[in-house]
């Protein structure tokens, strides 16, 4: 296996990492996120923070854009992929959860090879044995999220519910000539659950304030683990507007430059 991707079993919808996707500059460049937006779920993923990623329509680009913010990880990271509906979590024998993101293709019973009913409470047990979650779901709120898990069949205590850490909620609308696809809402689940607006677009939809609140900045300093929140920010800010001045060609090699990153690091998390 390519040392320089994260390891994984296969990824959803049959293809490779890294094989015709998009990257995080794609996104970015495409208006999907800001360069902004992005600094900050670096430094969050680089915390091995756990993501989930939510609309309620399909093909609205949960899968792209969960993917490329998990290629932001640091290479010591190991991605393992749940096998479906009978998953019995055997697959993490022998994993370690300080370094292990666990990916789940869907939070649904749309298709056996989603996660639904009792297997969503042993995953909310496995994440709070130390691993993190990489998954997707259906729903454009992260109350409707609390809403839909605490129900049954699944029904996952509500005081799990933060073991989710991060929801982005992505808008689908309709524009001249094809689907405009913007995450409009990042949201920090903290225990309660309670919930903590990382990112928000505005009413009128032309802005997209990030930490606009003491609380946001305080919440994210603490799960990222950084002194100094602003040039940490500013720092993967710069990094990411200038890959996406200088595109890598393909998210294969937006990862190559991520793992480079990380190497040159002293005493980086690489």
């Amino acid at each position: 296996m390519n040392d320089k991707q994260p390891k994984s079993l296969t990824m959803w919808g049959g293809g490779e990492r890294g094989r015709d996707r998009l990257s995080i500059v794609d996104i970015v460049r495409n208006g999907t996120l800001s360069a902004e937006l992005a600094a900050m779920l670096w430094l969050l993923v680089e915390a091995k923070t756990s993501i989930l990623v939510a609309s309620g329509p399909q093909f609205a680009g949960k899968t792209t854009v969960l993917t490329s913010v998990l290629d932001l990880a640091p290479p010591r990271y190991t991605m393992l992929q749940t096998r479906g509906r009978d998953e019995d979590f055997s697959f993490l024998n022998g994993a370690n959860p300080e370094s292990t993101y666990v990916l789940v293709p869907e939070l649904s019973d749309h298709t056996p090879a989603y996660l639904w009913g009792d297997s969503l409470g042993v995953l909310f047990d496995v994440l709070g044995r130390g691993y993190s979650l990489g998954a997707t779901m259906h729903s454009d709120h992260p109350q409707d999220v609390v809403r839909q898990l605490t129900a049954a069949p699944v029904s996952v205590p509500s005081g799990d519910l933060h073991r989710m850490e991060v929801v982005v909620n992505i808008l689908m609308t309709y524009g001249e000539r094809d689907m405009v696809r913007r995450v409009n809402r990042v949201t920090l689940l903290q225990p309660g659950p309670e919930y903590v607006t990382l990112a928000e677009q505005t009413s009128t939809g032309d802005e997209m304030p990030v930490l606009a609140s003491e609380s946001a900045r305080q919440a994210v300093a603490q799960r990222a683990g950084v002194a100094d929140l602003d040039a940490s920010l500013a720092e993967r800010r710069a990094i990411i507007e200038g890959w996406v001045a200088d595109a890598p060609t393909s998210a294969e090699e937006l990862r190559e430059r991520v793992v480079a990153y990380y190497a040159s690091r002293s005493g980086g998390t690489s």
